[in-house]
């Protein structure tokens, strides 16, 4: 199980020392990034500081991208789609049956549809209780700047409750602590959003952080260190690692590359709206996502 901590709290839970996003975070911050751009190897004590700057880091990018001018870089039908309160968030979830039709029809034909079919074992799901929410085309994000972050999504009005979000993630970035991933069970209010995170980063040769949101703030996150276990992840420039995340109920089972890296458990949010992220703590990172496809569950 991976340890959860707080950026607030500034305490101890499961064992990972604990940083808060003030000062030492920020010098943290520095020290990691100078560490992991000279490519230095880290192990013991001296490792565990280096996840607890990039988890900082990252925590700091994800708050910072929602209090500045960060939000202007989600897309515009992003901004103008997304459900800023219950009541739109509802009508949503009524368009999302009409919307999963279409996209039978359109584009999600059985040669599409197969590899989904046959990949959704993998992860313990059941391939005959659900449907596709969505095949993504493949799509690049390329960012630069301090704290800064952009999303994707063509199918803005599934939402999805129980559900699979698999991705092909291929990244350049110039430092460990930025990184590629998925947004899960967002309301989409671009000015103080509620959400989940699960980032993907190379720092320490890999890393994979899963973070709560609320009104815009990293409130708790939960680092799983992905090379330790999955020995087919790469975290060079310009390598690709497959990231999924299964969600049931109040459980988040992450995998990458067919390994599981660990279960969460939080219960903020039911539903939400499913998006594919990435996140620059400084430089310039490239995010490129391929077969991309979302599936929810009905049973």
């Amino acid at each position: 199980m991976p340890s959860r901590n707080s950026p607030v709290q500034g305490n101890q839970r499961q064992g990972a020392g604990l940083r808060s996003a003030g000062t030492l975070g920020m010098l943290l911050v520095i020290w990691a990034a100078s560490a992991l751009a000279c490519g230095i190897g880290v192990g013991g004590t001296d490792r565990e500081a280096t996840v607890a700057a990039i988890s900082t880091a990252l925590v700091s990018t994800a708050t910072a991208g929602v209090e500045s001018s960060a939000t202007a870089r989600i897309a515009p039908q992003f901004t103008k789609a997304v459900a800023t309160n219950e009541n739109v968030l509802n009508e949503a979830a009524t368009q999302a049956a009409g919307q999963s039709t279409q996209l039978a029809a359109r584009a999600a034909t059985a040669t599409a549809i197969a590899p989904i079919l046959a990949e959704l074992p993998a992860y313990g799901v059941d391939p005959s209780h659900g449907e596709v929410g969505w095949i993504h085309p493949p799509v690049t994000l390329d960012i630069e700047g301090f704290e800064q972050f952009a999303y994707a999504n063509q199918f803005l009005a599934t939402v999805a409750t129980d559900f699979v979000v698999a991705a092909d993630i291929t990244w350049n970035t110039r430092f460990g602590t930025s990184g590629c991933g998925v947004v899960l069970r967002s309301d989409g209010n671009e000015d103080a959003l509620n959400q989940y995170l699960v980032i993907a980063t190379r720092g320490a040769n890999g890393h994979v952080i899963f973070m709560l949101m609320q009104a815009g703030e990293v409130i708790e996150y939960d680092d799983l260190y992905a090379r330790g276990l999955d020995p087919k992840f790469t975290s060079a420039n310009d390598t690709t690692n497959r990231l999924a995340v299964v969600g049931r109920g109040t459980t988040f089972s992450i995998y990458t590359n067919g390994t599981l890296l660990g279960h969460v458990e939080d219960d903020h949010y039911d539903r939400g709206f499913v998006a594919l992220v990435a996140l620059n703590q400084s430089g310039t990172t490239t995010c490129q996502f391929a077969n991309t496809w979302l599936w929810r569950m009905t049973q």
